[in-house]
């Protein structure tokens, strides 16, 4: 949700993934948008394909949910 109140880099950050075989889930989120240290969308998508460890520690399988809901 985006809240005209709270200034664009102020807001939460949320980029939700899922492997193509949908049995791993994971979520980055950053609680202020200005506190993403990655250059664009594709550095962070790279990142987390590429880095095991890294996606490792972003896995949530809450966010299996997000998916069935949302994109089918």
């Amino acid at each position: 949700m985006v809240d005209p109140e709270i200034a664009y880099d102020e807001q939460p950050f949320e980029l939700y993934f899922r492997n193509d075989d949908r049995t791993e889930f994971g979520l980055l989120r950053f609680e202020r948008r200005k506190d993403n240290p990655y250059r664009d969308y594709q550095a962070m998508v790279t990142k987390i394909m590429n880095d095991a460890d890294f996606r490792e520690a972003l896995r949530d399988a809450n966010t299996a949910s997000v998916w069935k809901r949302a994109w089918k």
